[in-house]
């Protein structure tokens, strides 16, 4: 029973970074047109990006999401086998 509930919290951290990794992309384009919105509202804070911007905008988000995602899925993983082997 001690090892349930750490299992399961890992197991669900794995599920996390898997999806992550799989809708990266949509997770940026998503994103990056919340913060596009927020920006044309608010253009005092900060102009709205031009459409190069939101490009790079775009392409840094994703690669950050599927690092993050990676992060997890290898975290998770080696962590569930650290206590599976432990007795």
């Amino acid at each position: 029973m001690s090892r349930l509930w750490p299992s399961v919290v890992f197991v669900c951290l794995a599920l996390t970074g898997a999806v992550l990794l799989y809708w990266s992309r949509t997770f940026s384009l998503r994103y990056n047109a919340w913060t596009t919105r927020f920006r044309e509202r608010h253009q005092r804070i900060n102009p709205p990006p031009t459409p190069e911007m939101r490009e790079l905008n775009t392409k840094i988000m994703t690669w950050l999401f599927r690092f993050l995602g990676a992060f997890l899925l290898l975290l998770s993983v080696l962590t569930l086998i650290a206590v599976g082997n432990s007795e």
